[in-house]
């Protein structure tokens, strides 16, 4: 057997690796599903609570153990139910989006929402607001090319320790005045998971991966080099670069941020939702989160990101034909503790 050559494993599918911009994941392209006929909404949000094990009878086809009792790694997130505040219209032209006008209904906004929008509590709402929203649809209804939600999380509902909501985007499907419609429909009530996905759904998550500060080339890339070379150090790589001509390439593995990343990981699927908390709720309680209270989703697979971190769902874009972690139905639940 050959000796196997590794000088690094780093790789430059996401360059350059640097710190998120916000700890809220937003997509920037949402796929609609082929059979959607009615309005729905096309994202959700969660809060990470851990990782455990289901066991299920294994759908791989092409797999050893078809057919079989298997046990799978999945995550455990919980979603509480998410407030419609307003709504937002925005202008498609070629691939660029830009928002036009937003309206929020502050009579429908919680007292926790004072920490996000200054005034909140003092604000009143106007009788006319709906329908200075509507006359504005009708003068600019060939701007008008897509609605979405404004809407607000729950946190102060978990045991995460946190209150402050998060302000965020809920996208729709259908045409503008089925969406406009659906948005008035909607102000002030909470959305659950239910209205989003149903079980055995594939979706795409995103998240912002667990930070590790400012590090070098032997843990960030991985480079096999830990010997002395004549008086350079020993944690580094041999050579940055030529001298003639004097550059580095950005292939090269250079010290930096490693981790806070904004990351997406494709074709999860969603096994099962849980209402009943009990079910899953170690009797010490989850480590790092504490205790579920809101509904939960359980999805096959990891998710990046840490425990308590916002997790956003949106249906899958490149669904596969079959994978190997595909069980067809959750028989035990293995917690951790």
């Amino acid at each position: 057997m050959g000796k196997t050559n590794k000088p690094r494993c780093g790789s430059m599918a996401y360059y350059p690796r640097k710190r998120a911009m916000s700890q809220i994941p937003k997509f920037r392209s949402i796929v609609l599903p082929k059979d959607l006929k009615d309005v729905k909404i096309l994202n959700f949000y969660g809060y990470k609570v851990g990782m455990l094990h289901v066991m299920g009878q294994n759908k791989h086809k092409g797999s050893p153990f078809n057919n079989q009792k298997v046990s799978i790694p999945a995550t455990v997130v919980e979603v509480p139910g998410i407030t419609v505040l307003g709504m937002r219209f925005y202008n498609v032209t070629n691939a660029t989006k830009s928002a036009l006008k937003d309206f929020v209904f502050t009579s429908k906004v919680s007292k926790h929402m004072s920490k996000r929008l200054t005034g909140v509590n003092r604000a009143k709402e106007k009788g006319d607001l709906m329908k200075t929203a509507l006359d504005f649809f009708e003068e600019n209804k060939i701007k008008v090319k897509e609605i979405a939600l404004i809407a607000q999380t729950h946190p102060e509902k978990t045991t995460i320790g946190k209150k402050c909501p998060e302000v965020i985007e809920l996208y729709l499907s259908g045409k503008p005045e089925e969406q406009l419609e659906f948005a008035k429909s909607k102000i002030g009530q909470d959305l659950n998971i239910t209205d989003f996905a149903l079980e055995n759904t594939f979706v795409d998550l995103k998240g912002v991966t667990v930070g590790k500060g400012f590090q070098g080339v032997i843990k960030r890339f991985g480079v096999k080099r830990l010997h002395h070379k004549s008086e350079k150090g020993v944690r580094g790589v041999g050579s940055i670069g030529p001298w003639t001509p004097p550059t580095v390439m950005n292939t090269v593995p250079r010290p930096g941020q490693m981790g806070y990343h904004s990351r997406v990981q494709v074709n999860q699927k969603i096994l099962k939702y849980i209402d009943e908390c009990d079910k899953i709720n170690p009797k010490s309680g989850w480590e790092g989160y504490g205790v579920i209270r809101n509904k939960a989703v359980i999805v096959a697979g990891s998710i990046p990101g840490h425990v308590k971190r916002l997790v956003a769902f949106r249906f899958a874009e490149r669904i596969p034909k079959d994978i190997k972690t595909d069980i067809s139905e959750i028989t035990n639940i293995v917690l951790a503790n």
